[in-house]
């Protein structure tokens, strides 16, 4: 470990982003405490050096202060893409019960460095209850005391995402694809730029009391990147974009369905653009993001989980 070496606890570190945080922030010479409800779902970072997992229960405030002694920063990555029902209740459980929990802890247990991961056009105005609650999270962050950061990221890609995945297994099989909210706009960010960006704000005073809005190099519609998607994996597909209208009826039906594809929240969401508007935070931390074209084939896996798993032995160097 080196002089600048930081007890880090991460909590949502088993998550899509978290595993990739982890191994960043290992890489950097830190030590990562992996905070999760299930120790087994944290197995992409059982192989990395200096990564511990600890199980904890997010309703009990002794044990999450416990679980933070001896740390010198906190991450709060945990957010979820959909609720059961659609009143909000779910979302605010998680983002904004469970952050003032973190936070609390924080005070508890001496934390006083406090890292969160929010979203691109989250406001406690907002339509969408994901982004209102996320929105709410903020100000309970900008209001701790705590030497705090923020980050808004954009849509973000990487392998193992959940939407490049989806999208490539709708189109494995479906001739025709209905694409709601096709005209949207986003500014893909790949998953290494966001680690990296934690890793690079952890040290530098400069970024407390900062929020980063992150996007990456290219805006494009979601038909843009599902017609990218099918170039690289050499299928035609008639893809039919819907409107405001039909859009909203497909959120309908697909609320219903398993797993919840694309619920009425995620049409509310993805009824606005998720632009950044200003000054990039990449350019601010001083990170060159990565553009998401020749970096679909390797999201999408071609080795998947086992080319993960195998990346990061070679990190752990087993």
């Amino acid at each position: 470990m080196n002089e600048t070496s930081r007890r880090v606890a991460v909590f949502g570190g088993s998550g899509f982003i978290g595993t990739v945080l982890a191994e960043h922030l290992t890489r950097a010479g830190h030590q990562a405490l992996i905070l999760t409800r299930s120790r087994e779902r944290a197995r992409d970072v059982w192989l990395l050096p200096a990564a511990h997992c600890v199980e904890y229960d997010p309703g009990d405030a002794a044990a999450l202060a416990a679980a933070l002694a001896g740390c010198d920063a906190a991450v709060n990555l945990v957010g979820i893409l959909n609720e059961k029902g659609d009143d909000g209740s779910g979302y605010r459980r998680v983002h904004v019960d469970l952050s003032r929990s973190v936070i609390d802890a924080c005070g508890t247990a001496g934390v006083t460095r406090y890292l969160h991961m929010s979203a691109l056009k989250a406001a406690p105005v907002a339509t969408s209850h994901y982004q209102r609650t996320k929105g709410e999270a903020e100000m309970l962050v900008r209001g701790s005391g705590l030497e705090w950061t923020i980050f808004r990221p954009s849509l973000v890609f990487g392998p193992g995402d959940g939407l490049l995945n989806r999208f490539e297994a709708l189109t494995r099989f479906a001739p025709v694809l209905p694409l709601a909210c096709a005209q949207t706009r986003f500014q893909p960010v790949y998953v290494g730029d966001v680690a990296a960006a934690f890793v690079r704000a952890l040290d530098d005073r400069r970024s407390i009391g900062q929020s980063y809005d992150l996007g990456g190099p290219a805006v494009m519609t979601l038909a843009e990147l599902l017609d990218k998607l099918l170039t690289t994996l050499g299928r035609r597909r008639l893809v039919l974009p819907l409107g405001l209208t039909a859009s909203r009826l497909q959120a309908e039906m697909f609320e219903h369905l398993p797993g919840k594809p694309f619920s009425r929240d995620n049409f509310r969401a993805a009824s606005e653009d998720a632009v950044v508007t200003g000054e990039n935070g990449f350019e601010r931390l001083g990170i060159v993001p990565v553009a998401i074209d020749g970096m679909i084939a390797r999201c999408l896996g071609r080795g998947g989980e086992r080319q993960r798993y195998d990346e990061l032995r070679r990190h752990a160097g087993r």
